[in-house]
């Protein structure tokens, strides 16, 4: 662990967070993933990550972090001691092992990460991209998002979100129910711009940007057909094959907006729109996250950080959140017939805004 460390400064919503390793791909793919959220380096930035990446084989017993003295078992597959907790094996990633610790006012995540090449079923450039794709979670967003939560008092949920002229829009859903697609229709055909495309963040009342690239498979891209000009193909070094993620065109991507409507989308065998109660609506959303493999993977990071630092600040509870975001909007389950095409569900959409705005002008 003693390579020379490349670095990359991010920020989000005022948060600011180093990134460090020691593989020069690593940081080269992050800069690409997190465009517009990069930024230059601070000398204290209030999140430090550092990325410690070896290849081979994988002993997942094997403490892969330096330390100045003994250790204890805190449970199995971790160890620790007062303020530093060493997660051996988070059995949510092959080769991942994390260090929680203090430097101070500042909080210093480690990541090792051991890559095993010979675990490649496909071509081995791209069976790398997807783990850096995969590594962008514990050296970004997890840490970020678990800031935000602590200390702004927000809380993530699944969802595509937009800014319209007829007020801002949530998309929330599982995974594969055509977020992504509608979102980027709206984009298209009401010049809406999108705040995030997967993950959206929330204070209760207004919903914030958590950037990542737009992936699209290729059933939404031929739906869109030329409408999904609008996106820019992210780049790969060559020999990666990979063709479904994309970055907007542009970087003035909403940071803050005050949503007027949510939608659940489900595919029906037709399209419909039908007011959910908010009660309703909260429950699905945090059904939904937990369901989806990201925030789950999520509430377990944040649950170790918990358990390390119980009182580092006590903040709303995401259940608290989510109910309060819904008693601000309208709430919506959205019928999707997948087989009447794309512009249906915007008419159905733009059709329900409309009617909520004027109920909100009685």
């Amino acid at each position: 662990m003693k390579a020379q460390m490349e670095r990359l400064g991010v920020q989000v919503h005022g948060v600011n967070l180093t990134l460090e390793a020691d593989n020069p791909r690593l940081i080269g793919y992050a800069r690409e993933h997190l465009q517009g959220m990069v930024a230059d380096t601070v000398h204290t930035p209030e999140l430090l990550v550092r990325c410690y990446w070896s290849e081979g084989n994988w002993n997942p017993q094997a403490n892969p972090f330096p330390c100045d003295g003994a250790l204890n078992i805190v449970a199995n597959r971790m160890l620790g001691r007062r303020d530093e907790l060493i997660w051996l094996d988070t059995l949510r990633m092959r080769g991942l092992q994390l260090r929680f610790r203090r430097d101070g006012a500042r909080f210093l995540f480690e990541v090792a990460y051991r890559y095993d090449p010979s675990r490649a079923s496909t071509n081995p450039a791209t069976y790398e991209y997807k783990k850096l794709f995969s590594l962008m979670r514990y050296l970004v967003y997890h840490p970020l998002i678990w800031y935000l939560r602590k200390f702004r008092g927000w809380t993530a949920l699944h969802a595509s979100a937009l800014e319209s002229e007829l007020g801002g829009i949530i998309i929330a859903g599982l995974a594969g129910v055509g977020k992504s697609t509608t979102c980027v229709a709206l984009m298209q055909k009401m010049g809406a711009r999108i705040v995030s495309e997967n993950l959206i963040l929330t204070n209760g009342k207004f919903i914030y940007s958590c950037y990542e690239p737009i992936r699209l498979d290729e059933g939404s891209i031929a739906l869109l057909g030329n409408d999904a000009n609008g996106l820019k193909p992210m780049e790969f070094p060559a020999g990666v094959k990979e063709k479904t993620l994309f970055h907007l065109k542009w970087r003035d991507i909403p940071q803050a907006v005050k949503p007027i409507a949510l939608f659940l989308p489900e595919f029906r065998g037709s399209h419909y729109v039908w007011r959910l109660s908010p009660a309703l609506a909260a429950e699905k959303i945090i059904a939904i996250n937990g369901l989806v493999r990201e925030l789950d993977d999520f509430e377990w990071y944040a649950a170790a950080l918990d358990y390390l630092w119980p009182n580092v600040k006590l903040a709303p509870r995401p259940r608290e959140v989510l109910q309060r975001l819904t008693q601000h909007v309208r709430c919506l389950e959205l019928g999707i017939d997948r087989s009447a095409g794309i512009q249906v569900v915007v008419d159905d959409i733009v059709g329900a805004l409309t009617n909520a705005v004027a109920t909100l002008r009685e």
